[in-house]
């Protein structure tokens, strides 16, 4: 997706941020990467403890069974999301654990096909014409029978419509699991909440902010709880690269369209530096209070200054670029 430059004066700083924050933004949608087929496993190890307890492990082998046929032989995502609607009341946290994990490898794999259908002949324009947003109830009214289809068969597999730089194509809608919360154990709640917050509303859009920076700091610090309580979740490593490549980097770089700094004397703004402080006074001991304060220290000795002219050019000020460079390797080593 083409970033927006915004400023032609400062191209080649705008480049250096560019290929920071797109690092960030790669993190912003996620699922697992294994084949839907292959992750709802059937073979669950129980222990025989006697014939009723057999009987209901028995009905949860034959229910995850079940499901995974349906992932193996469904036409879209709609087939999957429909079936554990039905039947998430009989699984145990287990079972309806693996049944989420499931429904998340088979939008791994799809997606871009689900994506890819949005930009058939026609879909764009008719899609664009319409007043947004454009919810599930509202495409009804859409006048091309074919693409109320399409938005209708999105909706129902558990998407929904994002617009970005003009274009409308579906996304994963974590919202909408959030419906399962009773089956799920906490862990699985907990990641669902965090996606969820990122599928409400994308923390960036077209190179820019599109929350304040507070709330980019609470999303960092709640993927960062989430990285704390459940270290051995096999979701930990997305939301850790969310977290280190996505929030973390966004809260510390800035964006594109949204920088850190005054364009006209290169100092760190002053809305940035109190939620910077914000975010210390509130959890102190946090990896992303922790590099903050970092950073502060640093800017403290440019007097808040992080970009530089020299020989013509503009660059970032030593000490800021190490920073940088070494933010990643840095919060990976306090999230251990």
């Amino acid at each position: 997706m083409m970033q927006k430059d915004g400023h032609t004066r400062f191209n080649k700083w705008r480049v250096i941020t560019s290929v920071l924050a797109v690092i960030g933004l790669l993190a912003m949608t996620g699922c697992s990467k294994s084949n839907p087929s292959e992750s709802v496993k059937s073979d669950i190890q129980v222990t025989d403890d006697g014939g009723s307890e057999q009987g209901i492990q028995e009905d949860q082998q034959a229910l995850l069974s079940e499901f995974k046929l349906v992932a193996k032989e469904a036409a879209d995502a709609s087939a999957l999301v429909t079936f554990m609607v039905e039947n998430m009341a009989k699984a145990d946290q287990s079972t309806a654990d693996t049944m989420l994990r499931g429904l998340h490898d088979y939008y791994e794999t799809h997606l871009e096909a689900a994506q890819t259908d949005f930009f058939a002949s026609n879909v764009q324009e008719v899609l664009t014409a319409e007043a947004w947003p454009i919810s599930k109830e509202s495409a009804a009214a859409i006048k091309d029978e074919k693409v109320v289809a399409l938005v209708q068969r999105a909706y129902a597999g558990g998407y929904k419509l994002e617009t970005v730089e003009g274009t409308i194509y579906p996304i994963v809608d974590y919202s909408n699991q959030l419906q399962y919360s009773k089956s799920l154990s906490e862990q699985m709640n907990a990641y669902v909440q965090l996606m969820a917050e990122e599928s409400n509303t994308a923390a960036a859009k077209d190179g820019g902010l599109v929350i304040t920076w507070d709330e980019l700091a609470s999303r960092a610090l709640l993927a960062e709880k989430f990285i704390a309580n459940y270290a051995d979740s096999p979701e930990r490593e997305e939301v850790q690269n969310k977290y280190v490549n996505g929030y973390l980097a966004m809260y510390i770089n800035g964006l594109p369209n949204t920088l850190i700094y005054d364009l006209e004397t290169f100092k760190l703004l002053d809305e940035v530096k109190s939620s910077y402080q914000a975010t210390i006074a509130k959890a102190p001991e946090s990896a992303t209070a922790r590099m903050t304060k970092e950073f502060l220290e640093i800017l403290t000795e440019s007097d808040g200054q992080i970009i530089q002219q020299k020989d013509g050019e503009l660059t970032e000020l030593t000490a800021i670029k190490q920073f940088r460079e070494g933010l990643a390797n840095k919060a990976e080593k306090l999230l251990k």
